[in-house]
């Protein structure tokens, strides 16, 4: 009897925790599917940026709590940031409380999403076919929103206009080639730099995506950088080495050949878009009068410039949610930058990673940054490069709250936690 009762009972607990460990998958499995999709809101409402996947991540959190694996300085981050987020409150106040919810929300979902994409990756691996699947469906609803904007305006919160471009799943097209930048990179993340024939598709497929279907002008000029720094690495390299490999030269002709063929073909897409208005611009006027110009640069580079001084003018004391804009118009008073910085829409939103994090934290925002550098740092020929290009990117009007870049961070340090 008492056997019986044993088995039954082992039976049982057996079942739990096959039940237990399937709700964390299907949890961790809709968190990543959610995390590539941060700007669908299924008609719900009409903000940009939603809330599921920071609400599944703390959900599979919390499954997972008996046996949480630590990222590399998740621990420090996580506090830097809350002590940051506790100075900023008390700065605030004006911000209505629902401005500051989404804040707090906006802040932790780096450190939050860090460790729930470092977990997932080490249970179950980096679910390549899904992010590769879901990657393709960004490009589809690309596609359909040609013939039938009005689906896309249903499910997601769109704020552009058909000359900037598509923008499938995201509120306006530069953030659609955002995430197809990103995308890009974290499968050369999770192939480990091994590219082979069917990756290489997909980042073609990708590149000729956000030229074409985006025609983002930010985004387009981040491809710009990277080609750029990509070159001069391999001409560092080769002046080094004293040897230039023929496959190299040819493989990389290869590419600058097809790449060159396509957009002399298909270049007459890009008639009308905002791309080929600036690009035309350049015949007359310099690249700095270009960005004097241009209302959209011209933000970009405001956000930028007064996020950055500001904060070290504060002395890397954290802003507050509120502040932001008497400390524009303090900075434009005392560099006279009235002739130079002619956006004249004031707001507190900084259209800045890097920026937005400073600002908003201080200091304890600076050693976050410097802590995700070291978290993902490793050492190989031209990696101060690799790493530094990445910050330097975000500098720019990236989200953030974009959950791909926790998730490229959590790949980084899981491909080298695998490595050592």
């Amino acid at each position: 009897m008492l056997n019986n009762n044993f088995e039954n009972s082992s039976k049982i607990n057996y079942k739990t925790s096959i039940l237990k460990i399937n709700l964390v998958k299907i949890v961790g499995i809709l968190f990543f599917i959610f995390a590539c999709i941060p700007w669908v809101n299924f008609g719900l409402n009409d903000y940009d940026s939603q809330p599921w996947a920071f609400i599944l991540s703390c959900i599979f959190l919390l499954l997972i709590s008996n046996k949480i694996f630590i990222p590399k300085n998740f621990i420090p981050i996580f506090f830097l940031i809350v002590i940051g987020l506790i100075f900023s409150i008390l700065i605030t106040t004006s911000a209505d409380t629902f401005t500051i919810l989404r804040a707090i929300v906006m802040y932790l979902t780096l450190p939050i999403m860090y460790i729930a994409f470092y977990n997932y990756f080490v249970r179950y691996n980096f679910p390549i076919k899904i992010f590769i699947f879901i990657n393709f469906l960004w490009i589809f609803f690309g596609l359909l929103e040609i013939y039938y904007p009005e689906f896309i305006s249903s499910i997601s919160h769109i704020r552009s206009d058909p000359s900037r471009g598509q923008t499938s799943l995201a509120p306006e097209a530069t953030y659609f080639g955002i995430y197809l930048f990103f995308t890009s990179w974290i499968l050369i993340e999770a192939n480990r730099f091994k590219i082979n024939n069917k990756l290489k598709l997909v980042l073609l497929t990708n590149l000729m995506f956000i030229i074409f279907l985006t025609k983002s002008s930010m985004v387009i000029f981040f491809l710009l950088i990277v080609f750029i720094i990509i070159f001069l690495e391999k001409v560092r390299f080769f002046l080094l080495n004293f040897l230039i490999y023929k496959k190299n030269i040819l493989t990389f002709l290869k590419y600058f050949f097809f790449i060159s063929v396509f957009l002399f073909f298909f270049w007459d897409l890009l008639e009308g878009s905002r791309f080929n208005f600036l690009l035309n611009r350049l015949s007359n006027y310099s690249i700095s009068e270009i960005m004097m110009m241009d209302d959209s640069i011209n933000s970009r580079i405001e956000s930028v410039f007064f996020s950055v001084i500001g904060s070290l003018n504060n002395f890397l004391i954290p802003g507050g949610f509120d502040t932001f804009i008497d400390t524009r118009k303090d900075l434009l008073e005392t560099y006279n930058l009235y002739n130079f910085l002619l956006n004249k829409v004031e707001s507190n939103k900084i259209m800045s990673w890097v920026g937005s994090i400073l600002y908003g934290l201080g200091i304890f925002g600076l050693l976050s940054i410097i802590l995700f550098y070291k978290a993902i740092y490793q050492s190989f020929r031209g990696s101060s490069l690799y790493y530094g290009l990445i910050f330097l990117i975000l500098l720019s009007a990236v989200p953030v709250a974009f959950p791909l870049i926790p998730m490229m961070f959590a790949l980084m340090v899981f491909n080298k936690k695998k490595l050592t």
